[in-house]
């Protein structure tokens, strides 16, 4: 039974998207600035945390924990968890752990972090996860979560002005666009009343 196209939902992420296409679809969501700036900020900290496989989920959650409280923009928020993929989850991850280590000291290498944070493609996520917490512990979480935390804190502020700014360079629609036979009309009553204030 094939599926149909139509039945896809259309905010669904197609893993190729350039970081400025992601940008563009989130600028581009039917919602109000707060809503979409609140929920990509709600996606940059769960990206930032190491929970890779799961994120979408996460959000989910967290989507359906706070929404007595105050709701915010669910497509927006799992566009961004893809602030880590497999192409940003280990220069990401090792930027964490860094600041991690200004408050639980480690030592771990480079090279061994790159092979503990490799997504290898055979494990399952939970595997993956398990593998982040046991050999890197303490250092990564706590960096996770101070990284993760001033990003979307940050995060808020910056995607509600550059919602309000792409809002007001929209082009207008055909809707809001003049008519040239209104134009032309508006300048020939201008010179029709000027001619009248000439002779009176």
């Amino acid at each position: 039974m094939s599926t149909n196209r139509d039945d896809i939902p259309k905010w669904r992420v197609k893993p190729r998207k350039t970081p400025r296409a992601l940008l563009r679809s989130i600028l581009m969501l039917d919602d109000t600035p707060h809503s979409v700036a609140l929920g990509t900020a709600v996606g940059m900290f769960v990206g930032l945390t190491p929970t890779v496989g799961v994120q979408m989920l996460i959000v989910l959650a967290i989507a359906f924990l706070v929404r007595p409280l105050f709701q915010f923009n669910k497509v927006a928020a799992v566009l961004t968890v893809y602030v880590t993929n497999p192409l940003t989850a280990i220069p990401v991850y090792w930027f964490n752990y860094q600041i991690g280590t200004y408050f639980v000291p480690s030592d771990v290498k480079y090279e061994d972090f790159v092979a503990i944070v490799q997504i290898d493609q055979t494990n399952n996520w939970s595997e993956r996860a398990l593998s982040l917490i046991t050999h890197l512990g303490a250092p990564l979480l706590v960096g996770c979560l101070v990284v993760a935390t001033v990003s979307s804190l940050l995060t808020y502020p910056a995607m509600r002005w550059l919602i309000r700014r792409y809002l007001n360079h929209e082009e207008p629609s055909l809707d809001e666009v003049t008519p040239i036979e209104t134009l032309v009309e508006d300048q020939q009553t201008a010179k029709s009343e000027a001619a009248a204030n000439q002779h009176s």
